[in-house]
């Protein structure tokens, strides 16, 4: 393909219909300018443009207890110009044959392999153009990880089929267009064992069976992408909610205890139609059910008409308020996706963020909506990102050709998104972003998108665009300052890591008390400082409005504080999780803050939100910054201040008593703590055990070998919610003995249907461990990548995230020295690196005036 220079301003544009959808001029215009300058790029590491997938027939032969599958597939392809090329996704398949019929000829293709983008490229003899299609006979692999085809269950006798396609892996189960510019329309048929059921996005229409085999066809799907396509082979358990609208049914492995909760059916009937209603859209598809079983690295998958869950996402009885939040949001979450992700789809994953930061966005609309009681869990999500997001990461919108570029983005795609959304509708107003985001929807609705289309909708207000663009295409996020100079009042930003000449379009509001009444002041900085005209520069300020906004922000005017109980419940959370982000970062004096936070569990209900918080960021000195050598003089510090006699019966009762227990049973190793930990856990079955995972923490932190031995033998034989908690408590090891058999475990088959790879930083947590974690993974390098797929493996170095010293800094670039073959992991490598170089510089301070303290309570 040759690429064309085009002086675009000699054509006039008319509104235009492309993907299935009608544009308007600008929109139009915007996009014709993005797929021009990105045309020549993406030939490289995507199908030729002009070739259009409309239908593909998908039959597969395969059972549970193979480790192969047969294959044969017809694609119905249009050329819209003259072609001698014809191309499709392939990988890890064994090409049997390739037929192209074109007209009344067939010509047999020879077997090509594909390039390094799964890329299978025919080079054929004569040009052609038209209808074609293509016929392939294959097979494949069935994996044991969580992609495309695999099998799960194979230890408990009653083994089942699934698969996930996101993102990039359909091309491992049939040859397929497996683009997301490409929708198509599907027509699945499986060839399974007899007494075997098969579940896909579409309903059977046709069911026979034949000896010891069962054929079953399934319904055409509605036009989708690859990446949510779905199938499942095996034993399965319904259970069907008559109460919904689409009589959603829960499906689950056979021999797996599934409970759901009594509010399900409330839960999704809510979820569609509050999206119904705000969009102005109707539900897209004809079905809506849930596969649910323990799928190791998946919490949850939106494939169309059969949701995947995970069940250790299920809120067991007796769950806190956070839990039960958590899940509401998830399936919110997954079902907010038929709209956004399924019906309306990326053009390309470079703006895969677009799938889960709508979807996350309006999920936490729905939970707002339907369960304000229990919407804890919605509020500041910027701060669970900012410690992924800084000098070396990628941003939200970057250059992806392999599915581990796209798995480099991390959370970011969830929190950083979101928050940004919610920063647009804050400044455009509620009313206005809903009016844009209906007619945006309705334009797209059926096709696909790009963050150009959606900016042009909300071209109308000059900041908008610059917005969305500074805050999706830089990594980082600003510091926001509030200075005071000669009576007046000054905003001013500059990049949190301190990065020079990058700035952001950052509209905010202004939360401002004069000591009678709060005002609101919306403002917009663009450059590196605003003068602020229209404030009092003697009244109290808080600067983070409805806690929304995706930057830190640093109130340097003097004045008196903005008084806390004038804040909303986001914006007092906001609010602490920035005092601890300043402090962290030597902007606070640190004992001062640790001392606030100390006075809150002081006075404050031992129930209350601040008072988790503030456990929490106690906690978080002691992984996150503190040497080993001032460890048990900190705690001392704490303890003579902390609350002391509390009544560990009721504690453990309320929701929160797990960060109780936790804080002061494994870092303040308080004999009261470990005493009521092990009372809970001798004289509670562990399947009924409240805060089950921070009682096991302690048990497991004061363990002798011998116990150590028996909490992972207990493991194989656990309930499958247990089994999730061990394996986060597990690494809470006191000794390197310890630590290798928690390694040794986690490598072992035991642990096959489960995800490892993030739980090896657990001991990492604690200083006194992380040489011994740096040599073990130099030793084991071959046995960890056996284990764990490249696209996960990249983020391996994150396991020394907690790190803060330079000594620290070294260790984790000689540990890596020897992966750099790992895709991505050097971007990896360099973030935390970059993390652990700030906190060091960041922490001198700090560690200063902890230092200080110490001495001087002696």
């Amino acid at each position: 393909m040759f690429c064309f220079s085009v002086n675009v301003t000699s054509y006039i544009f008319q509104p235009l219909q492309i993907w299935n959808i009608t544009l308007p001029t600008p929109v139009f215009f915007s996009l014709f300018l993005l797929l021009l300058s990105l045309n020549c790029a993406a030939v490289e590491y995507r199908l030729p443009e002009g070739v259009t997938l409309n239908q593909q027939k998908v039959n597969l032969s395969l059972a549970p207890h193979e480790a192969t599958f047969l294959g044969e597939t017809s694609l119905n392809i249009s050329i819209d110009q003259a072609t001698d090329v014809i191309s499709y996704h392939s990988r890890d398949l064994t090409i049997k044959s390739v037929e192209l019929v074109n007209g009344d000829k067939k010509v047999r293709l020879p077997v090509v392999a594909p390039d390094e983008y799964d890329i299978v490229r025919h080079q054929l003899k004569k040009a052609i153009s038209g209808p074609v299609t293509l016929n392939i006979s294959y097979s494949g692999k069935i994996n044991d990880n969580v992609q495309g085809l695999f099998v799960h269950g194979k230890n408990t006798g009653s083994p089942y089929i699934f698969s996930q396609f996101q993102e990039m892996e359909a091309r491992s189960v049939f040859p397929a267009f497996d683009d997301p510019g490409q929708k198509a329309v599907f027509e699945f048929t499986v060839k399974i064992p007899a007494d075997l059921d098969a579940l896909h996005n579409s309903h059977p229409v046709s069911i026979a069976v034949s000896g010891s085999q069962k054929i079953i066809k399934f319904a055409k799907t509605a036009r989708l992408y690859t990446d949510v396509l779905v199938l499942a082979v095996g034993k399965f358990r319904k259970v069907t909610l008559a109460n919904t609208a689409y009589n959603s049914s829960f499906y689950s492995p056979e021999g797996q205890n599934v409970a759901l909760p009594d509010d399900i059916d409330a839960l999704i009937n809510n979820s569609v139609s509050y999206m119904a209603d705000y969009l102005k859209l109707p539900f897209p598809y004809d079905k809506l059910d849930f596969f649910v079983a323990p799928i190791s690295t998946l919490a949850a998958m939106e494939n169309v008409g059969l949701i995947a869950l995970h069940s250790n996402q299920l809120p067991e009885a007796g769950s806190g308020k956070n839990d039960i939040c958590h899940f509401r949001k998830l399936i919110a979450h997954e079902i907010v996706h038929m709209w956004f992700g399924n019906h309306i789809t990326m053009q390309w994953y470079n703006d895969y963020w677009m799938n889960e930061s709508f979807a996350e966005f309006f999920a936490a609309k729905i939970i707002q909506q339907h369960y304000p009681d229990t919407d804890r869990c919605i509020y500041t999500p910027q701060f669970s990102a900012f410690a992924d997001d800084n000098v070396r990461s990628r941003p939200l919108r970057s250059l992806v050709r392999f599915r581990s570029d796209n798995e480099g983005i991390g959370e970011l795609a969830y929190t950083k998104g979101r928050t940004v959304l919610e920063m647009l509708e804050q400044a455009v107003g509620a009313a206005d972003f809903k009016k844009h985001m209906r007619e945006y929807v309705k334009q797209v609705a059926g096709g696909n998108t790009a963050s150009e289309i959606f900016s042009d909708y909300f071209s109308s207000y000059s900041f908008a665009p610059a917005l969305l663009q500074s805050f999706t295409e830089q990594s980082g996020y600003p510091l926001v300052s509030l200075t005071r100079q000669d009576n007046r009042l000054y905003l001013q930003q500059q990049s949190f890591q301190q990065e020079k000449d990058k700035l952001w379009t950052i509209p905010l509001t202004i939360k401002e008390w004069d000591g009678h009444i709060v005002k609101h002041t919306p403002v917009v900085l663009q450059g590196k400082r605003l003068q602020l005209n229209s404030v009092n520069p003697d009244n109290s300020f808080f600067i983070d409005t409805s806690g929304a906004g995706y930057y830190l922000s640093y109130d340097k005017t003097g004045n008196a504080p903005f008084p806390v109980s004038l804040l909303s419940k986001p914006e007092k959370m906001s609010y602490m999780n920035n005092q601890e982000a300043l402090a962290t970062a030597s902007y606070l004096d640190y004992m001062e803050y640790t001392d606030g936070l100390v006075h809150i569990l002081n006075t404050l209900p031992h129930h209350s939100e601040e008072a988790t918080k503030a456990l929490s960021a106690l906690q978080n000195a002691f992984i996150e910054l503190l040497p080993q050598e001032l460890i048990a003089d900190y705690a001392e510090y704490l303890v003579a201040g902390l609350p002391k006699a509390l009544q560990w019966d009721i504690l453990l009762q309320q929701e929160n008593g797990g960060q109780w227990v936790e804080f002061y049973g494994v870092y303040l190793q308080q004999d009261e703590a470990i005493k009521a930990a092990k009372k809970a856990y001798s004289t509670t079955k562990l399947t009924e055990l409240k805060h089950r995972l921070a009682v096991l923490r302690v048990i497991v932190s004061i363990a002798t070998m011998q116990q150590y031995t028996a909490l992972l033998d207990m493991f194989a034989t656990a309930d499958s919610s247990v089994k999730d908690d061990l394996l986060n408590a597990l690494g809470y090891v006191s000794t390197h003995e310890q630590l290798s058999a928690f390694y040794q475990f986690l490598l072992s088959d035991v642990t096959n249907e489960f995800v490892i790879d993030y739980r090896f930083q657990f001991p990492a947590f604690q200083p006194r461990h992380r040489e011994f974690v740096a040599e073990f993974f130099r030793s084991n390098k071959a046995r960890i990548s056996n284990r764990i797929a490249d696209d996960k493996l990249q983020w391996f170095p994150y396991n020394f995230l907690t790190a803060c010293s330079l000594q620290e800094a070294e260790l984790v670039k000689r540990t890596f020295s020897g992966w750099t073959t790992v895709p991505n992991l050097k971007e990896k490598l360099s973030t935390v690196i970059e993390k652990i170089q700030q906190c060091s510089k960041n922490s001198a301070n700090s560690l200063a005036s902890i230092n200080r303290r110490l001495q001087s309570s002696k």
